[in-house]
């Protein structure tokens, strides 16, 4: 009852309850995936979930997407892993009644969940956009926020150990809000989450043992399988995963399109208003 009540006031009600899996379609239109990310913090009533939904709809297309197992209102176990979430998808895009090919969308671990998904089923992507992501190995990437390159890496080490040792929403909060402040580029558009005393006494939202699954993910090998058209979007100031990461995805890909949005850190769907027109481009696009 704590987590219901914690919840509600950014959980939205889905369109339709599927054993558990909470799916949601939103606006009208020719569907798109929009791939939620496996560790729980992009879900539709949470504001990076929601800026990709209003773009989205605002092009005229109705959003397919779900709350992952054991988040949002998703009553289902969660298992944790990639085999998970391409079956959430399938079941998502069955109750959105989407047709075999669709477009698809991910961003940051949504991204990297969605290049397994265009590679274990290629027949059911016609175009994807991938946002702020890359193939794998992002922890080693020079500049990245999870390693020594950054300047602020002793400090996200001390918050995730101490996470590790506290599972609270509390120190899950502290923990994302440097990651929220260190991925902007403008500073004044981060929205770091209050930190009250009952956070201490709640279970996390999300699922810190993903980054264990994540780490060990590397589809740089497999890039050149990818037939369906690529729209690859990156913030120069990425700090989780950085330029390098986008570079990577372009090299491999081969009907693949990359911008980098200037001013933009790993957000540039909030920074930037280019961002849009990019995307609405690529998919007005007839396919081959």
């Amino acid at each position: 009852m704590r987590r219901r009540a914690i919840l509600a006031a950014d959980m939205p009600t889905p369109t339709v309850m599927r054993d558990g899996l909470a799916v949601y379609v939103i606006g009208t239109g020719e569907p798109v995936l929009l791939m939620p990310g496996p560790h729980r913090f992009q879900r539709p009533g949470l504001r990076t979930a929601d800026a990709l939904i209003a773009g989205l709809t605002g092009l005229g297309r109705a959003v397919v997407t779900f709350d992952p197992p054991g988040s949002g209102a998703s009553t289902r176990p969660a298992r944790l892993g990639m085999a998970e979430m391409r079956g959430c998808a399938d079941e998502a895009l069955a109750a959105a009644g989407a047709p075999e090919r669709v477009d698809a969308l991910g961003h940051s671990m949504g991204g990297l969940a969605l290049l397994d998904y265009a590679l274990d089923r290629p027949a059911r992507i016609r175009r994807m956009v991938l946002i702020g992501t890359g193939s794998g190995g992002y922890r080693h990437a020079p500049g990245a926020l999870w390693n020594r390159t950054h300047p602020h890496f002793a400090r996200l080490a001390m918050l995730g150990s101490l996470h590790l040792l506290v599972p609270r929403l509390a120190t899950e909060r502290i923990l994302n809000n440097l990651i929220e402040r260190e991925s902007y580029c403008d500073k004044a558009l981060a929205h770091p989450a209050p930190v009250s005393a009952t956070d201490w006494l709640c279970a996390p939202r999300g699922r810190a043992d993903w980054h264990r699954i994540a780490r060990k993910l590397e589809f740089g090998p497999r890039l050149a399988e990818l037939d369906a058209a690529v729209l690859i979007l990156c913030g120069r100031h990425d700090p989780q995963f950085p330029p390098s990461c986008s570079n990577q995805l372009a090299t491999g890909i081969r009907r693949s399109e990359l911008i980098f949005f200037e001013r933009s850190g790993h957000y540039p769907f909030i920074e930037e208003g280019a961002f849009w027109s990019a995307v609405g481009t690529f998919l007005a696009r007839t396919t081959g």
